[in-house]
């Protein structure tokens, strides 16, 4: 059974999910406590708000924070919904363009279906939520074919040694180097500009000399891509483009 406190200072607690009730307005969010040192939010695409804090942190700490940032958590929540909203809207609509390198690409319905000419090819009478499995397909093809090469060339060009190079399924980031030298890049990155794209491949190259991000790796890496931070900020809006389709 719940456990209700009547003290507005109180959340009101069911197992690890909680009821803000400080202040006027209601906000509900997951508590998950970990070892780590700070609390942090995380918002998923449904708008829903978790938080993560230190083991031992106190509750009412951790919802001082929550209302401290509540103007974000709301504002962030809201565009967040609105995107979902979105994209279940566009699943039902037929596709007349995608991204692709950062660009929109348009779709026509010529067989054979597929890539090629700087067009997609689908079915007509196919919507996007259809066609959203082929075209993950075609997404991972075209990025076996384009990043796993633009690695190896600039592996080469600025003397890094690299065991293996794979393209992944990763949902959470856009790369990963092993201490085996092996890098794993996703697939999404085909849909960011090719420059966004060199930066994670410099990025997961970097980190075969430094496994960390140390001021030392981002030394490397501004070696290499001097304008790093930009990039790292443009990746962002590209995160926004994936969780749209």
């Amino acid at each position: 059974m719940p456990i209700v406190r009547t003290d507005p200072r109180s959340p009101v607690a069911v197992g690890d999910y909680f009821t803000s009730l400080k202040g006027t307005r209601i906000m509900e969010y997951e508590l998950v406590r970990s070892r780590r040192k700070t609390a942090v939010l995380h918002i998923d695409p449904a708008g829903r708000l978790m938080v993560k804090a230190p083991l031992n942190m106190p509750l009412y700490v951790i919802e001082g924070f929550i209302e401290e940032k509540r103007d974000w958590i709301e504002k962030t929540a809201a565009r967040m919904q609105a995107a979902q909203e979105n994209r279940r809207a566009r699943l039902g609509e037929k596709p007349s363009e995608l991204p692709l390198w950062g660009e929109m690409v348009p779709v026509v319905h010529t067989p054979p279906y597929g890539y090629a000419d700087g067009a997609f090819s689908l079915p007509e009478d196919m919507t996007l939520g259809e066609a959203l499995p082929y075209i993950n397909r075609l997404y991972r093809s075209i990025a076996k074919r384009v990043l796993i090469p633009r690695t190896w060339e600039l592996a080469e060009k600025y003397g890094f040694s690299v065991s293996d190079v794979k393209i992944s399924s990763a949902e959470t980031r856009w790369g990963s180097c092993s201490g085996k030298k092996s890098i794993n890049l996703s697939w999404k990155l085909v849909l960011a500009a090719p420059h966004l794209a060199d930066y994670v491949i410099i990025h997961e190259l970097c980190h075969t000399r430094f496994m960390d991000h140390s001021p030392r790796f981002w030394a490397e890496v501004e070696k290499y891509i001097p304008d790093y931070k930009q990039c790292r900020e443009a990746l962002k809006n590209v995160e926004c483009i994936m969780q749209n389709e």
